[in-house]
């Protein structure tokens, strides 16, 4: 049982800022990237099957689909072939060859590469590593003209989130130590604030400063033998969770309007203490879709959310079918005589769920009885911080917009703690109820907790 109920009565006491919620539902509220394309060849192939990038990024809630060669083609976020290519071409996904494909005309319906990247929302590509064999400058000039090039075409699609790699380095028989050194100036240029700068929907994925040595080779423990440039299945599981939530926290960032170049080095010890729905060592864990707060569809969804009441008091926390439009909802049953409060709650990851990313969270509720107000209790550092909605009684399901500036610390809180709220730093959310004066009884069903999209 949690004791953050405590002095929920004055803010029901302080009920100027109670306001009854009569406006019509929201919807498309909730606009966040889904759909993902990644563009690659062999090195990109192993990287999604060893470092289970496909499942991690579906738990994340992306739509993941991914193309290789032309007789390849395209496969779905079943990881199944889907039987379709995209001509890429000359199967070229060289340096020169992107720059053709990013300056096909854009077409709808897609009839070349570039128009079907684009019917995704988040688009990644690379070069495989032959392409880090840079003979010469006017190869290295050249490369830089290229991405300069796809640059301009990136910039005229500010909608869509663009992530490019750095080229994976070779083995020393494979090249030279001067080209080597000229891949990783390659690497360093791409990932530089003079390529990035000014571009908020373009990032950059160091996959050659993961994979590569001192010296500009690839490592030595990252090696199948001393012939074969493609990374090994320990390169893979060790990189995999990485790029994934590189992917994750570009989106969070380019959504919340921001540069959506995450710092690498960050990520790579965040991945390595084990990332929001990665584990440590690549596996991928069941988590919710991005953007969801909470979606009530777990069976094991009572093991994480408590019921406590005053004494004299009951609240009896249930998880019910169907919700709203969904499986399952949780269901809030209550009878709390006046002077009498209680509630339901759970512990949340707010940092992990990017909840600084957005304006603030959505709710679909409903509730037969008129006049039951309901509280929505957010801890910060033992801080609870408040607002309240009061049921029609219409019996109808409502979605209701809540945001962040509509939460207020509470009058009863302690001295000490959070004196402003942070959505990033939640660790709780309640939902309590109870009244000065008068009989609280009857039921609140609640479904469909999500974060709302910035301007949403």
């Amino acid at each position: 049982m949690n004791g953050h109920y405590w002095g929920y009565r004055a803010a029901i006491a302080t009920a100027v800022c109670v306001l009854l919620m009569t406006s019509p539902p929201v919807t498309n509220s909730q606009e966040r990237l889904l759909s993902i394309i990644f563009m690659h060849h062999s090195t990109g192939q192993n990287l999604i099957w060893q470092g289970s990038v496909r499942e991690a990024l579906t738990d994340l809630g992306y739509e993941f689909w991914d193309h290789g060669y032309n007789d390849e083609g395209l496969t779905g976020p079943d990881g199944e072939p889907t039987g379709i290519d995209w001509d890429v071409p000359d199967d070229n996904t060289n340096p020169d060859g992107w720059d053709v494909v990013f300056g096909q005309p854009v077409s709808d319906p897609p009839d070349n590469t570039f128009s079907h990247m684009l019917q995704h929302d988040i688009i990644l590509f690379k070069s495989c590593f032959p392409a880090s064999d840079i003979t010469d400058e006017a190869m290295f000039n050249a490369y830089r003209q290229y991405y300069l090039d796809i640059r301009d075409v990136m910039d005229r699609h500010p909608d869509k989130l663009f992530i490019a790699f750095t080229t994976p380095p070779l083995v020393p028989n494979a090249t030279t130590p001067e080209n080597a050194a000229r891949a990783r100036r390659w690497s360093e240029y791409l990932t530089s604030e003079e390529y990035l700068d000014g571009h908020p929907n373009v990032a950059v994925f160091n996959f050659f400063d993961l994979l590569a040595d001192e010296d500009g080779f690839l490592r030595e423990e990252y090696r199948p033998d001393e012939w074969d440039s493609h990374p090994n299945e320990l390169a893979n599981q060790t990189i995999g969770p990485i790029l994934v939530y590189f992917v994750d926290r570009a989106a969070h960032n380019f959504l919340a309007g921001e540069a959506a170049q995450p710092d690498l080095e960050t990520v790579r010890a965040e991945a390595a203490a084990g990332i929001p729905g990665v584990a440590p060592g690549g596996a991928p864990q069941v988590g919710l879709p991005a953007g969801v707060i909470e979606d009530f569809e777990r069976d094991a969804l009572l093991e994480d959310w408590w019921g406590y009441a005053d004494p004299g008091g009951t609240v009896t926390c249930e998880q019910i079918e169907p919700g709203y439009e969904s499986g399952q909802a949780l269901q809030i049953r209550l009878n709390l005589p006046a002077d009498i409060y209680g509630g339901c709650g759970t512990s949340v990851d707010a940092a992990g769920q990017g909840w600084s990313a957005a304006d603030g969270m959505i709710l679909s509720w409903r509730s037969d009885t008129p006049g039951l107000g309901l509280g929505i209790i957010l801890i910060l550092d033992d801080t609870p911080f408040t607002t309240v909605i009061v049921t029609t009684g219409s019996g109808e399901w409502e979605t209701v917009p809540l945001r962040w500036e509509s939460f207020a610390r509470a009058d009863w809180a302690d001295e000490g703690g959070a004196q402003e709220f942070d959505p990033a730093l939640v660790t709780e959310l309640n939902f309590s109820v109870g009244s000065w004066e008068t009989l609280q009884q009857g039921i609140i069903q609640i479904d469909n907790v999500q974060l709302m999209a910035v301007d949403g």
